[in-house]
Protein backbone atom coordinates (compact mmCIF):
# COMPACT_ATOMS: atom_id res chain seq x y z
CA UNK A 1 0.00 0.00 0.00
CA UNK A 2 1.29 3.41 -1.15
CA UNK A 3 2.15 6.21 2.16
CA UNK A 4 -0.14 8.82 1.95
CA UNK A 5 1.58 11.27 4.57
CA UNK A 6 3.83 13.37 2.04
CA UNK A 7 7.62 13.14 1.53
CA UNK A 8 9.93 15.53 1.30
CA UNK A 9 13.47 14.62 -0.60
CA UNK A 10 16.58 16.39 -0.47
CA UNK A 11 18.30 13.83 -2.98
CA UNK A 12 17.69 12.49 -6.39
CA UNK A 13 18.90 9.08 -4.89
CA UNK A 14 15.69 8.87 -2.13
CA UNK A 15 13.03 10.18 -4.68
CA UNK A 16 14.57 7.37 -6.65
CA UNK A 17 14.44 4.71 -3.84
CA UNK A 18 10.55 5.74 -3.85
CA UNK A 19 9.67 6.14 -7.16
CA UNK A 20 11.08 2.59 -7.60
CA UNK A 21 9.32 0.86 -4.83
CA UNK A 22 5.98 2.62 -5.27
CA UNK A 23 6.22 1.50 -9.19
CA UNK A 24 7.24 -1.79 -7.41
CA UNK A 25 4.12 -1.69 -5.65
CA UNK A 26 1.71 -0.47 -8.51
CA UNK A 27 3.09 -3.68 -10.42
CA UNK A 28 4.25 -1.43 -13.57
CA UNK A 29 7.17 -2.59 -15.38
CA UNK A 30 9.55 0.06 -16.14
CA UNK A 31 9.56 -0.58 -19.99
CA UNK A 32 5.49 -0.22 -19.75
CA UNK A 33 6.31 3.20 -18.02
CA UNK A 34 8.70 4.26 -20.95
CA UNK A 35 6.49 3.22 -23.43
CA UNK A 36 3.55 5.00 -22.26
CA UNK A 37 5.14 8.37 -21.29
CA UNK A 38 7.45 8.17 -24.36
CA UNK A 39 10.97 8.27 -21.87
CA UNK A 40 13.10 6.38 -22.67
CA UNK A 41 14.00 3.34 -20.27
CA UNK A 42 17.58 4.14 -19.21
CA UNK A 43 16.22 8.12 -18.32
CA UNK A 44 14.15 5.93 -15.92
CA UNK A 45 16.34 4.07 -14.87
CA UNK A 46 18.52 6.74 -13.97
CA UNK A 47 15.65 8.71 -12.39
CA UNK A 48 15.07 6.04 -9.90
CA UNK A 49 19.10 4.99 -9.38
CA UNK A 50 19.26 8.67 -8.46
CA UNK A 51 22.02 9.35 -11.39
CA UNK A 52 20.65 12.14 -12.81
CA UNK A 53 21.30 15.87 -12.62
CA UNK A 54 18.28 18.02 -13.44
CA UNK A 55 19.51 20.81 -12.52
CA UNK A 56 21.95 20.81 -16.02
CA UNK A 57 18.90 19.95 -18.23
CA UNK A 58 15.40 21.51 -17.55
CA UNK A 59 14.17 18.81 -19.90
CA UNK A 60 15.36 16.36 -17.17
CA UNK A 61 12.17 17.99 -14.94
CA UNK A 62 9.85 17.55 -16.98
CA UNK A 63 10.38 14.48 -17.28
CA UNK A 64 10.93 13.17 -14.04
CA UNK A 65 7.36 15.47 -13.06
CA UNK A 66 5.31 13.36 -15.53
CA UNK A 67 6.92 9.87 -14.37
CA UNK A 68 6.02 10.82 -10.70
CA UNK A 69 2.29 12.25 -12.07
CA UNK A 70 2.21 8.75 -13.95
CA UNK A 71 2.82 7.06 -10.34
CA UNK A 72 0.34 9.36 -9.14
CA UNK A 73 2.61 10.31 -6.51
CA UNK A 74 2.55 14.55 -7.14
CA UNK A 75 0.72 15.04 -4.01
CA UNK A 76 2.72 12.49 -2.07
CA UNK A 77 6.57 13.32 -2.98
CA UNK A 78 8.34 16.87 -3.27
CA UNK A 79 11.89 17.19 -4.27
CA UNK A 80 13.59 20.13 -2.22
CA UNK A 81 17.46 21.23 -3.40
CA UNK A 82 19.54 22.27 -0.86
CA UNK A 83 22.03 23.56 -3.68
CA UNK A 84 22.89 27.39 -3.49
CA UNK A 85 21.19 29.48 -5.38
CA UNK A 86 23.66 29.61 -8.93
CA UNK A 87 24.09 33.32 -9.64
CA UNK A 88 23.46 34.21 -13.75
CA UNK A 89 25.97 35.44 -15.97
CA UNK A 90 24.25 38.42 -16.14
CA UNK A 91 24.24 39.07 -12.37
CA UNK A 92 28.39 38.29 -12.65
CA UNK A 93 29.08 40.60 -15.05
CA UNK A 94 26.87 43.56 -13.53
CA UNK A 95 25.01 44.14 -16.95
CA UNK A 96 21.56 45.23 -16.57
CA UNK A 97 18.63 43.81 -19.10
CA UNK A 98 17.85 47.14 -20.38
CA UNK A 99 20.70 50.26 -19.81
CA UNK A 100 20.08 53.71 -19.62
CA UNK A 101 21.98 53.93 -23.01
CA UNK A 102 19.61 51.49 -24.40
CA UNK A 103 16.84 53.59 -23.35
CA UNK A 104 18.39 56.87 -24.99
CA UNK A 105 19.02 54.72 -28.26
CA UNK A 106 15.22 53.59 -27.77
CA UNK A 107 13.65 57.24 -27.99
CA UNK A 108 15.86 58.55 -30.72
CA UNK A 109 15.10 55.52 -32.66
CA UNK A 110 11.44 56.78 -32.05
CA UNK A 111 12.12 60.49 -32.97
CA UNK A 112 13.79 59.38 -36.05
CA UNK A 113 10.75 57.36 -37.29
CA UNK A 114 8.18 60.16 -36.02
CA UNK A 115 10.44 62.48 -38.17
CA UNK A 116 10.74 60.92 -41.18
CA UNK A 117 6.33 60.21 -41.07
CA UNK A 118 6.17 63.43 -40.29
CA UNK A 119 8.69 64.26 -43.81
CA UNK A 120 6.59 61.59 -45.78
CA UNK A 121 3.58 63.39 -44.93
CA UNK A 122 4.81 66.88 -46.17
CA UNK A 123 6.26 65.51 -48.90
CA UNK A 124 3.07 63.77 -50.37
CA UNK A 125 0.80 67.22 -49.82
CA UNK A 126 3.52 69.32 -51.72
CA UNK A 127 3.50 66.47 -54.50
CA UNK A 128 -0.33 66.40 -54.46
CA UNK A 129 -0.52 70.26 -54.66
CA UNK A 130 1.44 70.20 -57.63
CA UNK A 131 -0.28 67.64 -59.89
CA UNK A 132 -3.01 69.72 -59.07
CA UNK A 133 -1.89 72.66 -60.49
CA UNK A 134 -0.31 71.16 -63.43
CA UNK A 135 -3.47 69.31 -63.86
CA UNK A 136 -5.38 73.10 -63.52
CA UNK A 137 -2.78 74.22 -65.91
CA UNK A 138 -3.22 71.89 -68.41
CA UNK A 139 -6.49 71.70 -67.72
CA UNK A 140 -6.68 75.49 -68.92
CA UNK A 141 -4.32 74.94 -71.61
CA UNK A 142 -6.78 72.83 -73.64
Amino acid sequence: MIDSKIKTFTNLKELGSFLKENRELQNIKIEDASKLLLIKKDILDKFEKGEVNIEQASYLKGFLNSYIKFLKLENLCKLKFTETKKVSKLEKSNLQLESSELKKNKYSSIVILLSLIAISFTYLLWNKKTYLNLYLIGSHLN
